[in-house]
């Protein structure tokens, strides 16, 4: 008589359980790095922007006239992951999408009197709130 050989039920129990464990805790870490690295895209792109707006000030005097398709400020441009980038008077307001989807990055610069520098400052909105994805954010356009 042939003796039969394969896997019980209850080791494939096991086995999906396993899987299943093993998922639980990988799937949110690779969300995690999706997330920075379509965040620092945004950063990448952006960085061509906010260099224009320096530049746009300290020949104007000003950033009154330093907006999108004026004075040296590229016209919007989009990526993977960014749908929209406006510049009103030196503000550069970046809107995601994809993985960054709600996600709204606005960065506005002051004139710093004392250095005659621009001064920016940052502030990142989620809606739906998206506590992660805001620290994420906050977490990469450091200034």
């Amino acid at each position: 008589m042939a003796k039969q050989a394969g896997f019980t039920l209850f080791e494939l129990m096991i086995a999906i359980i396993v899987i299943a464990i093993l998922t639980a805790i990988g799937v949110p870490a690779y969300q995690g790095y999706v997330k920075k690295a379509a965040l620092t895209d945004m950063l990448q792109i952006m960085t061509s922007y906010k260099t224009a707006v320096e530049i746009c000030a300290v020949e104007q005097g000003s950033l009154t006239n330093c907006s999108s398709g004026n004075n040296g400020i590229p016209a919007s441009r989009t990526s993977n992951y960014v749908t929209s980038i406006t510049v009103n008077n030196g503000v550069i307001t970046l809107v995601g999408t994809s993985a960054l989807t709600g996600l709204t990055a606005t960065l506005t610069p002051t004139v710093s009197a004392t250095h005659g520098n621009l001064d920016w400052h940052r502030v990142c909105t989620t809606s739906p709130a998206d506590a992660s994805l805001t620290r994420a954010c906050e977490d990469i356009f450091k200034f």
